[in-house]
Formats: C-alpha cells, sequence, structure tokens
C-alpha cells in the first residue's frame, strides 16, 4: 500500500507512515497519567490534551527530519524523501561530496530543532494560567521536546549523536569502518540500557508498574540495536567495496588461437585457465563437457572453435578499476565473466562475477 505523501512547496514529499497513529497513541497514553494527576484538569480534558501532546511530538518529530533535509539540500546533498513512521522518522539522502564536517551538522541540526521547540513551549509556559489545560500541554511539550533533543544526541548508532561522533572519529582516525564500529557497539549499549531500565523501574516499584511503558521500551531497544547492526553491515559493505580491487581478483590465462587444433590444449590443462581468442579481437571459453565428449584420436582434425562458447564483447573491463568505479562497471553491465585488459589494451586475464561478489560479502 502506498504510504500518503504531503508536498511543503519544494521541498522532497514527506512520507507518512499508518504506523504514526500507533505512536500517537502511545504517546497519549504515557503522559495520560500524568496528566490527570494535574489539578484542575477533568478527564475528558486530560484525553484531549494527552491525545494534543501526541500529535504535536509527530509533529516535532517532522520538524527534526526537515531540519535534516534542509541542512542536506543546503550541503548539496540530493534528499530522496522525508518519511514519518511508527519509530519516529528519517531522512533519505545521499550526497557524493560532502565531507565529514558536512555529515555532523546534518546529523547536529535534527536535535538542535527540537531544543529550540522545546525552549519555545518553556518561554510560553509562563503566559499559560497554572493547572489549566494549555500550562500542562506547554509543560510537556517542553519536556518532551527536550528528552528527544538528549535521546537523539547519545553517541551511538543509529541516534543522531552517533552519526556526529562517527563522522568526528572518521576524519580524526581516517578509518571510517573503525568509528562505525565504536559508535554501533555504542549505540547497541544504549539499546540494551534502555530495556533494562524499564524493566528495573517495573522491578522497583512493583505495583506502578506500567507494562505498556516495559513494552514500548523492548520495541525502542530493539529497533535501536537493529538500527546499529545495519549502519555496521552498511560500513562493512562500504569497506569491501573500497578494497575492491580488479588486479587482487584477477584469474591469469592462457591465450588460444580459436583454429588451434583441440591437441593444443592438451591432458592436464584446465580448461578454465583458457581463453580463445577469435578474430577481431573476440573471445570464448573452452566448454569442458563439450571437450570431453571429443575422442583423443579425433582432436587433431578439431579446432579449438570447436569447443569453444563466446563471450559478449561487451564484457570487458580495462586496468586499473577498483572500489566502487569497479563495482559500478559491473553493474553497468553484468555478465558472469569478463575479460581484463590492461592499459594498453593487452589481455591480463579474466574477473568471475562470482568472485567479486564473493569479496563483497566477507566470504
Amino acid at each position: 500500500m502506498k504510504q500518503p505523501e504531503l508536498r511543503l512547496g519544494s521541498l522532497p514529499p514527506l512520507r507518512i507512515s499508518p504506523g504514526t497513529l500507533v505512536t500517537i497513541a502511545v504517546l497519549a497514553l504515557l503522559v495520560h497519567p500524568a496528566i490527570t494527576r494535574v489539578d484542575g484538569i477533568g478527564p475528558a480534558t486530560a484525553v484531549a490534551v494527552a491525545v494534543g501532546i501526541g500529535l504535536f511530538m509527530i509533529v516535532s518529530v517532522a520538524v527534526h527530519e526537515l531540519a535534516h533535509t534542509l541542512a542536506a539540500l543546503a550541503f548539496g546533498a540530493k534528499v530522496d524523501h522525508i518519511a514519518l513512521t511508527l519509530w519516529g522518522g528519517h531522512t533519505q539522502y545521499s550526497g557524493g561530496r560532502l565531507r565529514s564536517w558536512h555529515g555532523v551538522v546534518i546529523s547536529l541540526v535534527g536535535p538542535l530543532s527540537n531544543a529550540v521547540l522545546g525552549a519555545a513551549a518553556a518561554l510560553a509556559d509562563p503566559l499559560a494560567e497554572r493547572g489549566s489545560a494549555a500550562a500542562a500541554f506547554l509543560f510537556f511539550a517542553s519536556s518532551l521536546n527536550y528528552a528527544l533533543a538528549a535521546f537523539n544526541l547519545l553517541p551511538g548508532l543509529p541516534m543522531d549523536g552517533g552519526r556526529a561522533l562517527e563522522g568526528v572519529l572518521g576524519a580524526l582516525t581516517r578509518r571510517p569502518l573503525l568509528a562505525t564500529r565504536i559508535t554501533a557497539w555504542t549505540g547497541r549499549v544504549i539499546a540494551a540500557a534502555v530495556v533494562v531500565y524499564a524493566l528495573g523501574r517495573t522491578i522497583r516499584d512493583p505495583g506502578g508498574a506500567d507494562l505498556l511503558l516495559v513494552l514500548w521500551a523492548v520495541l525502542i531497544g530493539g529497533m535501536l540495536w537493529q538500527g546499529a547492526g545495519a549502519a555496521l553491515a552498511q560500513a562493512q559493505m562500504e569497506s569491501r567495496v573500497e578494497r575492491a580491487d580488479l588486479g587482487r581478483l584477477l584469474r591469469p590465462v592462457r591465450l588460444l588461437p580459436a583454429d588451434a587444433p583441440l591437441t593444443a590444449i592438451g591432458p592436464d590443462v584446465d580448461p578454465g585457465s583458457l581463453l580463445v581468442l577469435e578474430e577481431a579481437a573476440g573471445f570464448g571459453l573452452v566448454d569442458a563437457r563439450a571437450l570431453d565428449a571429443v575422442p583423443m584420436e579425433r582432436r587433431p582434425q578439431l579446432p579449438v572453435r570447436a569447443v569453444m562458447t563466446s563471450l559478449p564483447r561487451a564484457a570487458q573491463l580495462t586496468m586499473p578499476l577498483s572500489g566502487a568505479a569497479l563495482v559500478s562497471a559491473m553493474l553497468a553491465r553484468p555478465f558472469p565473466l569478463y575479460v581484463v585488459r590492461g592499459p594498453g589494451g593487452e589481455v591480463l586475464g579474466t574477473v568471475a562475477s562470482a568472485d567479486v561478489d564473493a569479496h563483497l560479502r566477507g566470504r
């Protein structure tokens, strides 16, 4: 089912997941008990304020993501969309030439926007009558935005503070994967701490146990743990892409003219190590099954072309080629096997897509 989208001028689309309704309900249920304890607020008003707080926090998350978006656009990044989800929200952007400090700024403006919203609500609070619904709303709006800002500034992935720390550590150490590992495992520690805190609070006060709070903490902790793991897996993949080198994955081959007799292959030669040279610089591979089917007494009369499988002429790569450029070249022209040429056009060997895939998977 396609998610509803909201357009704000020329900004990227804001995609609103149906899960945000669950978030509003959970937030309302969590703050409702505290609102009912405010003198002068009746049951119906308490429900209205609680729902209003839930809605306002979704708006606060949207402002948070819009801050990320505006900063990313200011630094020349391409923003695909903004999403509001069951767990809050995220901004999907890519920026080929973003510097480390650009990423730090983009990460920090989100929590900063929530701190500004919290401060605005706090400044407006004295204007509301004590004990009124407006005063209760402003108090919770301020407190929850401050809490949202503080939580997002925690130095672990996938929080914004973790992404900012990841950028700083990556720039200082020049080892992006190490920076991601540190911040991802910090994020996992935070995820565990969220669950432990909720469970500890329940154990200390069994009579006031809030099962909804515990459940929400477990779900949030699981989401944080998964997000940290996903960030770590992505960083490991990017590291493997950077280390992918055509020269290291090269399989040496022996060139064989297509019109040479089959006896030129020899009984002890691996057909997979042969590259058949056709006219006009075309290439082919020896089909081992077809070769085995030819009796030994007939091989002197048959050319290698008789047991050859032609390779597409586009299945060629030129050295030097490594990293993202290598992966992009293979994705642009996907083939099981490529002929690798040197800068001068000389044939250096072959590279199999399966070998590159195994490298990227860490196998």
